[in-house]
């Protein structure tokens, strides 16, 4: 049984695409403690607000 669910496991891992959000959730879910965390929020949040002005008009 352990045998199925590891091959249906690396089967789904295989096929699947990874998205922006599943990057974001493990550049989020590496962080060592919460000050890393913050440090890497802080991060996204700057990078996101660079990218704003390009979707003014959408």
């Amino acid at each position: 049984m352990e045998f199925i669910q590891s091959l249906i496991s690396s089967l789904r891992s295989a096929l699947s695409v990874p998205t922006q959000a599943d990057a974001d959730e493990r550049y989020l879910a590496d962080a060592v403690d919460h000050v890393d965390l913050e440090r890497r929020i802080a991060s996204q949040a700057r990078a996101y607000q660079a990218l704003a002005p390009l979707n003014i008009g959408r």
